[in-house]
């Protein structure tokens, strides 16, 4: 997990404490960038649905401060998709969406825009809609200046990479019956975990064979997925 308490998060919390304290000092005003900056460092924290909607509310108050905060609305996009309530995914699409179409913020050097398209591919392909995660994860890719190296790690969250996103890809070219796609995506994941394993190659064909090789893909993207958790 990466550094949930690095300098800005302590300065941010330094400007809380000095918000508490009383005498003649003049009232702080928090900026929308502060709280959606808060609602990062309680995502990065969290654990539990109910925890991610904490952070939610704070992205929530950021973008009623200032409607066009790209990240405020990248955040509630993430928050919501991270509850785990699948009632939520439409809100988190939604939010994406609406960031898409944002500037994107001067202030900070994260590649926002990525960060939505990637939510996108994940939520779209939770909720079962794979042509368009298909869609948002291969804007993604196309979009990076170097197609999506292995040095992409969403900012607030370490453990959540390109290989993740590959993942998903991967599993909705399948469910499209796209076994080729698939198989490119397949063998970009393993070799970026350096496995010395084949992608398995499925077949269309309504025999026996190519019944096998569809099992035999599956499998194969179950088994990846378990790899992923782990690392």
């Amino acid at each position: 997990m990466i550094n949930r308490f690095n300098k800005s998060t302590c300065l941010f919390v330094l400007v809380l404490s000095l918000m508490t304290i009383d005498g003649c000092r003049k009232d702080y005003a928090s900026t929308s960038e502060d709280m959606a900056e808060y609602g990062w460092v309680l995502y990065e924290t969290a654990a539990t649905g109910t925890e991610y909607l904490i952070s939610n509310n704070w992205f929530q108050d950021a973008v009623i401060k200032d409607s066009e905060l790209k990240d405020g609305y990248n955040g509630l996009g993430w928050t919501f998709s991270k509850t785990g309530d699948k009632e939520y995914l439409d809100s988190s699409i939604s939010r994406f969406l609406t960031g898409l179409d944002l500037k994107q913020d001067e202030w900070n050097p994260i590649n926002i825009q990525g960060e939505i398209l990637a939510g996108l591919t994940f939520a779209y392909q939770a909720k079962g809609n794979d042509a368009k995660a298909i869609q948002y994860g291969r804007t993604f890719i196309d979009s990076t200046s170097k197609p999506f190296t292995p040095g992409w790690v969403f900012s607030h969250d370490s453990l959540l990479n390109y290989s993740d996103l590959r993942l998903a890809l991967a599993t909705s070219y399948f469910a499209k019956g796209k076994f080729d796609s698939t198989t490119i995506q397949v063998s970009v994941i393993l070799d970026s975990i350096n496995s010395k394993t084949l992608a398995v190659i499925a077949s269309d064909s309504p025999d026996s064979t190519g019944v096998k090789s569809r099992m035999l893909m599956a499998a194969q993207l179950d088994s990846l997925q378990k790899i992923l958790l782990k690392q």
